[in-house]
C-alpha cells in the first residue's frame, strides 16, 4: 500500500495541480477543508500551509497511522483525523471546501460518484466548493494489436488442449495499460467525450453511454482506450490522456475478443454501461459494432466484467 502512496506523492503534476487549486479556493484564516480519502494527508498539509483554518481528514485505511505521524513530524496543527469512510460518519461537520482525490485509472473505480454525492449533501456548507467539481471521460478506438496479443495467449492447440474458456474470461476484463498516441486509430482526432459528471448535482452510479465514429478511411479496432479529465478549479485540470503529460495514473484498455474492421464510410459504435456503486463494486459491460448504410455488418459479443470474474 505504501508504494501506491509513494507513486501519488511522486506525481508532481498531481500534487502541484491540487496545490494550485487549493490556493485559488482557500480564504486564509477562514476556510474549513474536508479531505475525503486523505491518504498520507498531503492535501490537508498543503491546505494548512495555504491558510486553511482547519482540515478534517477522512481515511479508513491503515495509512491514517502514517498520516498522523507525518503531521506530528511536520508540526501540523488544526487537523482533525477521522478513521472512517466519509459516507459512514454520522452528523459530520460542514466544510467550506471538500477535496477528494478518489480517482482511479478507471475514473470511477474508487467510488468518487458515491463519495461526492454524499459530500455535497452532508459534508459541504451551502455555497461551498467541491474539488474536483467536474469529471469528464473520453474514449478512442485502439488500432494497435499489441494489447490484444498480450491478452490472447490461450492457444494451446499444439498440445491438444482447449483453453477457450480461459480466453473468454480474459477478454471480459478491462486492463490498466500505458496507451501511446500511436496506438490510437487516427490519433487525437478520434478521441470523443463519452461521459460527464457535474459534482454539484446528484449523479447515478449506474451509467450508460454510446459513442459513434463515422470512418473516413479503412481501418480496424482491437479495443478501446478510456481516460479522464478532472476540473479542480477554473483553469486547473488533471488529465490521464495519452496526449497529455504522463501521471502516476495510466489509461484503461477495453478489449475486443476479435478485431472489428471497416471501410471508409462505415460507422464504428461502442456502447458501454457501468455500475460502480459501493455494493456493486465495479462492473463494466461493452459491445462494439460496425455499420454500413445503417445496417450492422459486424459486431463483438456483449462483454461483461462479471463474466471475467473467477470465484474462489
Amino acid at each position: 500500500m505504501i508504494d501506491y502512496h509513494r507513486r501519488m506523492i511522486g506525481d508532481t503534476g498531481r500534487v502541484t495541480a491540487f496545490a494550485r487549486a487549493l490556493k485559488q479556493m482557500i480564504v486564509p484564516g477562514e476556510s474549513i477543508v474536508a479531505d475525503i480519502g486523505s491518504g498520507t494527508g498531503i492535501l490537508s498539509f498543503l491546505a494548512r500551509r495555504l491558510g486553511a483554518k482547519e482540515c478534517i481528514l477522512y481515511e479508513c485505511g491503515d495509512i491514517m497511522r502514517i498520516a498522523k505521524t507525518l503531521a506530528k513530524e511536520n508540526d501540523m496543527t488544526g487537523l482533525r483525523f477521522v478513521t472512517q469512510h466519509s459516507v459512514e460518519v454520522k452528523n459530520p461537520p460542514r466544510a467550506d471546501i471538500v477535496v477528494s482525490e478518489t480517482l482511479g485509472n478507471f475514473a470511477l473505480e474508487e467510488h468518487i460518484i458515491e463519495t461526492m454525492n454524499d459530500a455535497r449533501v452532508r459534508h459541504l456548507k451551502p455555497g461551498g466548493i467541491l474539488l474536483p467539481s467536474r469529471l469528464t471521460q473520453f474514449v478512442a478506438p485502439v488500432s494497435s494489436s499489441r494489447f490484444h496479443r498480450e491478452i490472447d495467449t490461450w492457444d494451446l492447440s499444439d498440445f491438444s488442449l482447449d483453453f477457450s474458456a480461459a480466453r473468454t474470461v480474459a477478454f471480459n476484463n478491462i486492463y490498466v495499460r500505458t496507451v501511446l498516441p500511436a496506438d490510437i486509430f487516427d490519433g487525437e482526432t478520434s478521441v470523443k467525450e463519452c461521459d460527464v459528471l457535474d459534482f454539484s448535482k446528484e449523479n447515478r452510479s449506474e451509467r450508460a453511454w454510446e459513442v459513434a465514429w463515422p470512418m473516413r478511411q479503412k481501418g480496424e479496432c482491437f479495443g478501446f482506450v478510456l481516460f479522464w479529465e478532472a476540473l479542480l478549479a477554473p483553469g486547473i485540470t488533471l488529465s490521464t490522456s495519452p496526449f497529455s503529460a504522463p501521471t502516476h495514473w495510466e489509461q484503461v484498455y477495453i478489449p475486443l475478443p476479435q478485431p472489428l474492421a471497416w471501410e471508409g464510410g462505415d460507422t464504428l459504435t461502442l456502447n458501454v454501461t457501468t455500475d460502480t456503486g459501493i455494493s456493486a463494486g465495479i462492473n463494466v459491460m461493452w459491445r462494439a459494432k460496425v455499420s454500413r448504410a445503417s445496417k450492422q455488418i459486424a459486431a463483438s459479443p456483449q462483454m461483461d466484467m462479471r463474466a471475467g470474474h473467477v470465484d474462489g
